[in-house]
């Protein structure tokens, strides 16, 4: 059955109207991502990020048998596309900045497409994923000097914590 040429511009143009009407959504980001990954025991690293609702973002990297590396950030989010720029350490204010950490996100996973390799390896930060369940994104963590991985129920171990 043929439709009539008038019936099927109309039918065109409705269908594309409602594709132009209907927004493409980006994923939201959750408050923590984690990931771990290296080929051999010596370069196996995990990496956590926690983003806050303000922008902010705390990043701790723990290489094997090394300490533990903490950076500050702020964060954004272009649809899938979620960028980290690194803010000046207080203790470091000579040393030059790593460059910005560059996401994609998608299905909940974080996938590094830019990084810099002194800071987080020439391969890169190993994939990320949220943690399961519901996860709330905190406020802020520009006062957090390190995440606290020895107490679940605190996000954050502050500035004032370590005196």
């Amino acid at each position: 059955m043929r439709l009539p040429l008038r019936l099927t511009a109309l039918l065109a143009l409705a269908l594309s109207i409602a594709a132009a009407a209907t927004p493409a959504r980006a994923e939201k980001l959750n408050g923590f991502y984690s990931g771990s990954g290296g080929l051999a025991q010596e370069v196996h690293r995990v990496l956590i990020i926690e983003f806050a609702a303000d922008g902010t973002a705390i990043l701790q990297q723990k290489w094997h048998d090394k300490d533990p590396q903490t950076w500050h950030g702020h964060w954004k989010q272009d649809k899938k596309t979620v960028t980290i720029t690194y803010d000046q350490s207080k203790d470091s204010k000579d040393t030059q900045l790593p460059t910005p950490l560059v996401f994609n996100l998608k299905h909940g996973t974080l996938t590094a497409t830019s990084w810099d390799p002194t800071t987080l390896g020439p391969l890169g930060p190993p994939k990320l994923t949220t943690f399961g369940g519901s996860v709330p994104q905190v406020t802020s963590v520009a006062s957090c000097q390190a995440l606290n991985t020895m107490d679940p129920t605190q996000n954050c171990i502050t500035w004032d914590s370590r005196r």
